[in-house]
């Protein structure tokens, strides 16, 4: 036996190797295909505090708007959705203007708390829309969501309604009910679901960078769904890697971000990297840099707001006026939460917000309801350079004409 053994070791050495590695190789491949087959462990997920930040007021400029105006302007701007099958991005939109604690003195509006409940409890979306209708809430393959892009009874971008929930002060224990016989679930679960599916060059990243900036406690990160790891650093580079104008309502969403985490930095330190801040601020500059030099002499941009090289006579020559009230306004907004630095000068402001009161006074009804969601936008904007969120104002009273008030 012993010298069979000998033999084998000595003279068959080789072949005994190769029949070595071979069942090796053969181990291996099955511990692999043991490994694949577990069930996916969840992506590590950064700590969360449950009370999401708010953006301060920084501002407060009677130039810009005074209280008559803001009064006048957010009365026609109230969110007038107590009807059958209000659509979802109007009542996130206008939520997210109007804040969870507003009430109004009017049947045909919706309070706060209605609105965030259409969003957040699957019964009260039944209610406004039918139980015909498929839920927003969802069970995806991370966790609950919300149905996204396919028609009025759903969320018109990634994430939006959910930043829409931290930007209102929405708690993360605060239950989300979805169709009958779903497990209890809460905000949280929705955040978690959205950071785990998140993509860096996913099509529209915006508002999963808002939710997880309201929520996270400091410079923290995370592993995506792709082996990813995101930080508010990657996340910050990401939104200055487009070109200006790409992106949602011409990249102002983008530079609306970029504010708010330049804000929560200075909350909570996001960033790891030092030099992160410096490229947001560098960034915020340019953009304000080429938004003064395009600026129409009646105060208003429009979609090419990035290019500074257009002459008065093509500005002059740009799209549908509501184009030019999306871009004002979304510019005003953003503006309203960066820091001094970056701003234009004073009359840059008070043109595009004097321009944006002249035209909302002229809104026919009709136009108002229409275009509903980005006049949200210029709403916030404008309570905001008057260092105040519009449920300060509510509920509102009609405002007088110059024959009632005599």
């Amino acid at each position: 036996m012993i010298r069979n053994y000998l033999v084998a070791r000595h003279g068959l050495g080789h072949s005994v190797t190769l029949f070595v590695l071979s069942q090796l190789l053969l181990l291996s491949g099955i511990a692999a295909a043991a490994v694949y087959s577990l069930p996916q462990q969840p992506v590590a997920i950064p700590q969360l505090q449950n009370e999401p930040r708010c953006v301060e007021l920084k501002y407060d400029w009677p130039q810009v708007i005074t209280d008559e105006q803001l009064q006048s302007t957010m009365f026609k701007l109230r969110p007038q959705l107590n009807h059958p099958r209000p659509k979802i991005n109007f009542v996130d939109h206008a939520v997210r203007c109007w804040g969870l604690q507003s009430t109004f003195n009017d049947k045909n509006c919706l309070s706060g708390a209605e609105m965030a409940a259409m969003l957040t409890d699957q019964n009260a979306f039944q209610a406004a829309w039918g139980a015909e209708e498929a839920p927003l809430l969802i069970e995806g393959e991370f966790g609950p969501g919300f149905r996204t892009q396919e028609g009025g009874a759903t969320s018109s971008h990634v994430d939006h309604t959910l930043g829409t929930l931290a930007e209102i002060g929405i708690p993360l224990d605060h239950p989300i009910v979805l169709k009958d016989g779903a497990s209890p679930k809460s905000v949280r679960d929705l955040l978690l679901a959205a950071m785990r599916d998140f993509r860096v060059n996913q099509k529209e990243y915006e508002w999963t960078t808002v939710s997880a900036a309201s929520y996270a406690t400091g410079p923290t990160e995370w592993i995506s769904q792709d082996g990813e790891k995101v930080s508010f650093d990657l996340l910050a580079r990401r939104l200055m890697r487009q070109e200006w104008t790409q992106g949602v309502c011409y990249g102002n969403h983008r530079l609306y971000a970029l504010a708010l985490l330049l804000q929560f930095d200075d909350q909570a330190g996001l960033f790891q990297d030092k030099s992160t801040r410096s490229e947001v601020i560098a960034h915020l500059s340019e953009a304000t840099a080429r938004l003064v030099k395009s600026q129409a002499a009646e105060g208003y941009w429009d979609q090419n707001w990035e290019d500074a090289s257009r002459s008065p006579e093509e500005m002059e020559a740009g799209g549908p006026q509501m184009r030019r009230i999306l871009a004002t306004g979304h510019a005003l907004e953003w503006w309203a939460i960066a820091p001094q630095e970056v701003l234009p000068p004073r009359e840059t402001i008070i043109r595009g917000a004097q321009w944006l009161v002249v035209e909302i006074e002229n809104m026919e009804p009709a136009s108002v309801v229409k275009n509903y969601t980005f006049l949200t936008h210029v709403g916030r904007g404008l309570c905001l350079w008057r260092g105040k969120f519009p449920y300060q104002l509510t509920p509102l009273s009609e405002p007088q004409s110059a024959d009632q008030s005599r």
